[in-house]
């Protein structure tokens, strides 16, 4: 398990992360993906990921790649996901917000409400659980286990982060507070 410190940190992060989802909901109707990292020295950013084309696990790598660049040791990382069950034909949104870091996690799952004319209307909790079982959940293990890169790949998200960067929002923890 992490340790003390880090565990406050994933509680905290959680909650800060869910909470600014809700203002975004609430605000401007929008939900994003988007990822931030925390390195040991309190500097963090928060990068919108929705104009990022590419397919899932190339993005997956790109976000650990961008974890990777700012020696993030906790990170949340957010967004919509389409979840039904076949079946039946239905098909719900839901938000799924995770916090984590090397060994273990925190998620949150809420309904995604709408009214009939597509406007985002609130979000409704499924429930928040919490573990250190990285490989079974998407999303909680972007800092678990061994990070290499290919010198292409390097090349590539290096470019991609450089192009993307002025986008992201930048902050120290540690002069917030």
């Amino acid at each position: 398990m992490s340790s003390q410190g880090s565990t406050e940190l994933l509680r905290t992060l959680f909650e800060e992360y869910s909470e600014w989802y809700f203002s975004l909901a609430e605000e401007e109707g929008v939900l994003p993906r988007s990822v931030s990292g925390v390195a040991d020295d309190g500097k963090q950013f928060i990068y919108l990921m929705d104009s990022v084309s590419l397919p899932p696990l190339v993005r997956n790598k790109y976000i650990r790649f961008v974890l990777h660049e700012h020696h993030s040791k906790v990170y949340a990382y957010g967004g919509v996901a389409l979840r039904g069950d076949s079946e039946f034909g239905e098909i719900e949104e839901v938000l799924d917000v995770v916090t984590a870091d090397s060994t273990s996690y925190l998620i949150g799952h809420w309904r995604v409400l709408r009214e009939e004319g597509g406007l985002l209307t609130g979000l409704q909790s499924m429930g928040i659980h919490e573990g250190d079982d990285l490989e079974k959940y998407p999303g909680t293990w972007f800092l678990a286990g061994a990070i290499t890169f290919t010198d292409a790949e390097r090349i590539k998200y290096g470019a991609l982060w450089e192009q993307s960067k002025p986008e992201a929002m930048f902050t120290d923890r540690n002069a917030d507070g």
